[in-house]
């Protein structure tokens, strides 16, 4: 069995990541950690074979977390990088990470991870030394990385037709009743998921959760309106000029990831 530990600091990620896990026969979860340096200790006790190694982590920078295990081992595991964005690939690459994953996580993606995950452990029994990436490797890897980025056309409902709708047309979502809507500039779609399951065929790094009824595509904003005790409202780029409320608790993040 392969004996892999998840870190994470946010528990909804390491739940679906240790469920697809599951669906390999010969993949065991043995731990998992929510900060850095919970991880190290688990790691180092606990010895397993590959760690999934969040990048974005509340107390450490997660590649330095990744490097220090590596550094500080005598048998280091294989180290997976995750993280919502394709940007820290390169760096991620350069700790002799084997592979870099972008969440929304797939089954067909991690397939392909573990496969690389199971190439690298056999190379490390039969070599007096860890093994290397090469530079066409390296590139290949950093291509993969790049093609999870291409959005997915996500379908949409519109007078009893299925319409496959690009991402970049939607300005933000929201739930309506049980299920999520969908407006882009001029119209209104329904959809059959909930708005955490339309969350997770979108781009984190183009989309942001506003609110627990909303999603923002982060492209389509307009404006930021100053609200009641600290909150503010986003004022979208459609022909409505639709007004979006944001939680207090993510205005820092919202903030920052719009650049300021």
């Amino acid at each position: 069995m392969l004996k892999v530990f998840i870190v994470d600091d946010e528990a909804p990620a390491r739940e679906e990541l240790r469920y697809l896990l599951a669906q390999f026969p010969d993949v065991s979860v043995i731990g998992e950690a929510a900060s850095g340096e919970e991880a190290i200790e688990a790691v180092m006790q606990l010895e397993p074979d590959a760690v999934f190694l969040d990048i974005h982590l509340q107390d450490r920078d997660g590649v330095d977390v990744g490097q220090e295990l590596l550094e500080s081992m005598v048998r280091p595991p294989v180290i997976i990088f995750a993280s919502a964005y394709e940007i820290h690939a390169v760096r991620a690459f350069e700790t002799e990470a084997v592979d870099y994953i972008v969440k929304p996580f797939s089954e067909t993606r991690l397939e392909k991870t573990m496969n690389r995950v199971r190439k690298m452990l056999h190379a490390q029994k039969t070599r007096a030394e860890p093994a290397r990436f090469s530079e066409e490797q390296l590139q290949s890897l950093l291509q993969t990385v790049l093609a999870d980025q291409q959005p997915r056309r996500v379908p949409v409902e519109k007078n009893g037709k299925i319409i496959l709708i690009d991402p970049n047309e939607i300005v933000f979502a929201t739930l309506e009743g049980r299920y999520a809507s969908i407006y882009t500039d001029c119209e209104q779609y329904a959809t059959s998921f909930t708005l955490q399951e339309l969350e997770s065929r979108l781009s984190r790094q183009q989309f942001f959760r506003t609110h627990r009824a909303f999603i923002v595509n982060l492209a389509k904003t307009a404006e930021l309106v100053p609200w009641f005790k600290g909150s503010i409202h986003l004022v979208m780029q459609d022909s409505r000029k639709t007004e979006v409320p944001v939680s207090r608790n993510v205005v820092k993040e919202l903030k920052k990831r719009l650049g300021f």
